[in-house]
């Protein structure tokens, strides 16, 4: 076996697969203790990829922009890509410059498929090598009519000893924040009602500011903040109420804006550290419901993640065409078996966000999730109306990180 594959321990699915005369999926590890499951040549991407506990850098969601606020590349695909991958690679650099973060995961939105599958095929050169991202692609309307494609990523930083929002200006959303090692918590997608998206807005972010109380955090402790919002061209109105949360001292972390078909509307979900006191005892995940919240038996409002490795899987296709119901039992199929092959399983899954372009996925997703989910541990969750799923007649697509079963 050549040097630089290494698997990892067999489980009950891995040893069925033997069993069965199918090989083990590829996990390559790097030389940072980063591993990849199942890299693919063809798009420059790995199926999950497993991170070492150790400070994780996100960073704002970047479109073509030039240093005069206009769009680069205009009707030009691949160039905008290239200037976008490069604006997340300064942004990396600035979270450390003394090295080079690995990065781990691409979050991707196209203004068409075209433009998704010109993101592949620049992914496939880009990361030619074995050390490949988990990548999560939807289609939507962008925050410029004129950019074509944007793109925040999370990258893994071992050495670096920087922790929080890294800001030039703390009264403008940052490019790039480090999210330390654990505890940290994901907060669930949260939207209230009101008169228009800047007060719709302004009182998510109030519930959020409890929720936040409730776990001991501030505005201080958040490293990312990411909407769904429809129509996209209230963007702005949104984007001052949340800036306008950020102050006494706590830098605005990146902003992340996603298209919401159905409007008037926005959904507002927070990644944020945790302190070390106050982690999960005796699990590597626990599920919180603040005061005066519901409970649900699909989602949780809370996943607090004890300090150790974090498990990004790409977005997740079924196989069927145009069916709600067939796609959703495939992908969740296929998610328990990466689950499997990672240490994880679905009592593990801490955050998931589903992007779902026709109402009969969305129901089916609501019907189907209880067979999968323990009642009492589901995960953070947004669930998104989109233009797109990233493939062609795909009305679904999972994003998904899990933390490997408790000992």
């Amino acid at each position: 076996m050549p040097a630089t594959l290494k698997f990892l321990p067999l489980t009950a699915a891995a040893l069925m697969l033997i069993l069965f005369g199918i090989p083990l999926p590829t996990v390559r590890a790097a030389d940072d203790g980063v591993r990849y499951l199942n890299p693919s040549k063809s798009d420059g991407s790995s199926a999950a990829v497993i991170v070492p506990e150790g400070p994780l850098v996100h960073t704002a969601q970047f479109l073509a922009v030039s240093s005069l606020g206009e769009i680069v590349g205009k009707g030009r695909p691949r160039e905008q890509i290239d200037v976008v991958l490069e604006s997340i690679n300064g942004a990396l650099r600035l979270s450390n410059p003394t090295e080079n973060p690995v990065v781990v995961k691409l979050n991707v939105v196209t203004a068409t498929l075209d433009v998704a599958n010109e993101v592949r095929r620049t992914l496939a050169e880009v990361y030619s090598g074995r050390e490949k991202p988990a990548v999560s692609y939807v289609v939507g309307e962008l925050r410029r009519p004129e950019a074509l494609v944007a793109i925040d990523a999370v990258a893994f930083s071992p050495k670096t000893q920087t922790r929080g929002v890294v800001t030039v200006d703390p009264k403008k959303p940052a490019v790039v924040s480090v999210l330390g090692p654990g505890p940290n918590v994901y907060v669930s997608g949260q939207a209230e009602k009101g008169v228009d998206i800047a007060d719709m807005t302004k009182r998510t972010m109030e519930s959020l500011a409890m929720t936040l109380k409730h776990l001991g955090l501030g505005w201080k402790d958040v490293v990312q903040v990411k909407s769904f919002i429809g129509p996209m061209a209230a963007a702005p109105d949104a984007e001052r109420e949340i800036v306008s949360f950020f102050k006494d001292g706590s830098p605005v972390p990146p902003l992340i804006f996603v298209e919401w078909t159905t409007e008037p509307s926005i959904e507002i979900e927070l990644v944020a550290g945790s302190d070390k006191s106050a982690g999960p005892v005796g699990d590597t995940v626990e599920f919180i419901t603040p005061p005066g919240m519901p409970a649900s038996p699909v989602f949780s409002r809370v996943a607090r993640l004890a300090a150790g490795p974090t498990i990004y899987i790409s977005g997740l296709y079924g196989e069927s065409q145009g069916n709600g119901d067939a796609e959703i039992r495939e992908i969740f199929g296929h998610l328990g078996e990466l689950l499997d092959m990672t240490g994880s399983d679905f009592r593990h899954l801490a955050k998931a966000t589903y992007y779902v372009s026709t109402n009969e996925a969305s129901s089916k997703l609501g019907t189907i999730r209880p067979e999968y989910y323990d009642a009492q541990r589901p995960p953070a969750a947004s669930k998104a109306p989109v233009a797109g799923t990233g493939r062609d007649g795909k009305t679904i697509t999972l994003d998904m990180i899990a933390v490997p079963r408790s000992k």
